[in-house]
């Protein structure tokens, strides 16, 4: 425990009269056994505890976008890295220079994150990074047997460093936040970014002549939302122009969707032509991106719908698993999809009422349902046993132990077959 002593230099006033915003907070150090406990807090693990508790308290809607979690984990890492090296005595506020915040307010910016987030991200996290600080200040105190007004006083020393801290810091990712903002808004391209939040956001049905010549795209025409789930903006910019050569359009408008997805929309009046939407898909899979593709649709509730549409097929992407869908969907690939996984519990009951014993997790279910798929699609056992490259004897034997197990010929319920086979692929573990 703690030894009672004399109230440590003001009485019982353990915080004396230092103002931490006054600017002198740099004039008296930490005792040297605090500074020798900062310098041992792990700032590594410190710094994902205050990643997390930002996330889930000041950007609670970006908690699944990675890369928005990597700007925010550099940020928090450098400063707890400063942080330590100024409580440490290393290094003075007044010489504390920053690169990576400055930087994640140029992201919140972009993102149109409200400033009063960014401050109450600031505020939960240096909470969390001096409570770290004090519970380790109070252990090395017990295990030294400080005495008690030293201790506290070293305590209020401590907090009154590490809020200064913050006050510099944040002070001037504000600045930075403003700057950027400002510049933004300037900005027609972001100005364009502005007018497509509120045309998705809401059911307006027609736009002032100034903000169609600002958008500078064909609402009345007929829409094919494209999204990109892996290409940035200025990558996306790139292939748009590869995009509008090949097919010849010429209308066309890019809206990021977060810091590592975009969506793109491309407008021909008044219709699309089967070798048009041929050509962009063939643009896209000679680029090697994903993409997820609409339907074309007309008008500006068209506009809409095209982003939604696009938006479900990412999401059958996603279930379907990256590595095995292929790289460019389209709407028509997956609208049955779409469709039945609005109600998953519904469309497991009816893969299992379909496949039965083929629905099973096992090596010897997985190797019929492939042959089953196949011979589908195919419409031969020789075509198959190609495809497979296995003996057509094999796949005659397979197809015969997938009738056993479904207890009826395959022809009686093809349809309800096949539909409980592209479902399956996309229930995954949850079948």
């Amino acid at each position: 425990m703690w030894r009672a002593r004399p109230a440590w230099r003001g009485g019982g006033h353990i915080f004396g009269d230092v103002d931490p915003f006054s600017g002198d907070q740099d004039s008296e150090p930490l005792p040297d056994w605090v500074q020798e406990m900062a310098a041992c807090v792990d700032l590594q693990e410190l710094a994902e505890r205050v990643v997390v508790r930002d996330i889930s308290v000041a950007f609670p809607r970006l908690a699944g976008d990675a890369d928005f979690a990597e700007h925010l984990r550099s940020s928090v890492r450098e400063n707890l890295h400063v942080l330590q090296q100024v409580l440490c005595g290393r290094l003075a506020l007044a010489q504390v220079r920053l690169e990576q915040p400055l930087e994640f307010a140029r992201v919140q910016a972009r993102l149109r994150i409200p400033q009063t987030a960014l401050q109450r991200s600031y505020r939960v996290g240096f909470v969390t990074m001096w409570q770290a600080w004090a519970q380790q200040l109070q252990a090395v105190a017990e295990a030294k047997d400080v005495p008690r007004e030293e201790a506290m006083a070293a305590l209020a020393r401590l907090t009154t460093m590490i809020f200064a801290y913050q006050d510099h810091v944040a002070s001037q990712v504000a600045e930075q936040y403003a700057r950027s903002d400002d510049a933004l808004n300037r900005s027609r391209a972001h100005v364009r970014h502005g007018l497509v939040r509120e045309i998705l956001r809401t059911e307006v049905t027609s736009l002032p002549p100034s903000d169609l010549l600002t958008l500078d795209y064909d609402l009345t025409a007929d829409h094919v939302a494209v999204v990109l789930p892996a290409v940035a903006e200025g990558t996306a910019t790139q292939l748009l122009v590869g995009l509008r050569a090949a097919t010849g359009i010429r209308h066309s408008l890019l809206h990021p969707l977060d810091l590592r997805c975009t969506a793109v929309w491309l407008a021909r009046p008044p219709t699309w032509p089967r070798r048009t939407l041929g050509q962009l898909r063939e643009v896209l899979e000679t680029a090697g991106v994903e993409a997820s593709l609409s339907d074309p649709l007309r008008g500006l509730a068209g506009f809409r719908r095209a982003l939604e549409q696009a938006q479900d097929v990412e999401k059958v992407r996603a279930a379907w698993g990256r590595t095995q869908a292929p790289p460019v969907l389209g709407h028509g690939d997956v609208a049955l999809e779409i469709l039945l996984l609005r109600e998953p519990d519904r469309a497991r009951g009816f893969v299992r009422a379909e496949l039965g014993a083929l629905a099973d997790d096992t090596a010897e279910a997985a190797r019929l349902r492939e042959t089953l798929d196949v011979s589908f699609r195919l419409g031969t056992h020789v075509a198959t046993a190609e495809r497979l490259q296995l003996h057509e004897h094999t796949v005659r034997n397979r197809l015969h132990r997938a009738e056993e197990h479904l207890g009826h010929p395959l022809h009686e319920r093809r349809t309800e077959l096949q539909v409980a086979l592209r479902l399956l692929r996309l229930l995954g573990d949850e079948r």
